[in-house]
C-alpha cells in the first residue's frame, strides 16, 4: 500500500460498524493506523463518558466535532475506504497525545496495577499522604502485588504499628495522566479500606509525620475543594468516595 492520504489524529465522519451483523451507524471516528488496508479508526462518542476507556476530547470543536466527546479506546475496528464519508477536523496536540499513548497502553495490555487504601476516621475523614513527586494529597497506595491481601493488611500494619486486617472492596481501571513520568496511563487499582476506631494516638492529629512523610486526615469535601488534587487526582477520588463513603 502506497502513502496514505490520511493522517493519524485526523477525525472523519464514517459509516462505522457495531457487534450486530450488517449494521453500522454513520458517526465520527479518529484515524488511529492509516497504514491497514482497512484503515484503523476509534469510535467517537457523546455519551458513555462513564466508561474506564472513554477519554475526554478537550478541543473538540477543533476536531470538528458539535458537542462534548469522549474517545472509546477500547472500540478500535477497520473501515475500508469507502466507509469513510468526510473529514471533520484533527485533534489537538494535547488530545492526539493523550489518546494516542492511552490507545497504546490498551492495545498492549499494559495496565499499571497499584493498590490504594482507604483508612477512615471516626470523623468520617480519610488519611492522605502528601507525594512530593505528584505535589499534591494522595489516598495511601502500593504497587499490587501476587499476594496483594497480605500486601495490604502489612501496609496497613506497618502504618498503624499493630496487626490489623483490611477488607477488599472492589478494583477499577482508569485512563489518567502519570504526573511522575509525565505520559498518560492506564492503570488497574484495586480498593481496600480500613475503618480505625479510634485512629492510634500517633495518628490522631489533623496532620502528623512518621518518619519523613506528612500524612493529614482529609474529608471529601475538603479533597473537592483543593484545586491541587482535584487537578491531578479526581478520578480516584471519586472512585473511592462511590465505594467507601
Amino acid at each position: 500500500m502506497g502513502k496514505s492520504k490520511y493522517n493519524i489524529g485526523d477525525v472523519y465522519l464514517v459509516n462505522f460498524p457495531f457487534d450486530e451483523i450488517n449494521k453500522s451507524k454513520i458517526r465520527p471516528a479518529i484515524i488511529i493506523d492509516p497504514s491497514h488496508i482497512a484503515i484503523l479508526c476509534i469510535y467517537v462518542t457523546s455519551k458513555d463518558k462513564e466508561n474506564p476507556f472513554s477519554i475526554e476530547i478537550a478541543d473538540w470543536q477543533q476536531a470538528g466535532l458539535a458537542s462534548e466527546s469522549w474517545a472509546r479506546i477500547d472500540r478500535v475496528v477497520p473501515i475500508d475506504e469507502y466507509n469513510i464519508i468526510k473529514r471533520l477536523g484533527t485533534l489537538s496536540n494535547n488530545d492526539f497525545q493523550k489518546i494516542t499513548a492511552l490507545y497504546q497502553e490498551k492495545a498492549n495490555g499494559k495496565y499499571h496495577e497499584f493498590s490504594l487504601l482507604a483508612f477512615k476516621n471516626t470523623n468520617g475523614e480519610f488519611l492522605q499522604i502528601y507525594d512530593p513527586r505528584w505535589k499534591c494529597w494522595l489516598f495511601p497506595y502500593f504497587r499490587t502485588e501476587e499476594n496483594n491481601k497480605a500486601a495490604a493488611d502489612k501496609f496497613a500494619s506497618d502504618l498503624i504499628g499493630d496487626k490489623v486486617f483490611t477488607q477488599y472492596v472492589t478494583s477499577s481501571i482508569h485512563c489518567k495522566f502519570s504526573v511522575s513520568d509525565q505520559v498518560y496511563k492506564v492503570y488497574d487499582h484495586k480498593l481496600y479500606k480500613l475503618t480505625l476506631d479510634p485512629a492510634p494516638e500517633h495518628m490522631q492529629k489533623k496532620e502528623f509525620q512518621i518518619d519523613d512523610t506528612k500524612y493529614r486526615w482529609m474529608s471529601f469535601s475538603e479533597m473537592e475543594n483543593d484545586d491541587e488534587i482535584m487537578e491531578k487526582n479526581e478520578e480516584i477520588v471519586a472512585f473511592i468516595k462511590k465505594n467507601c463513603n
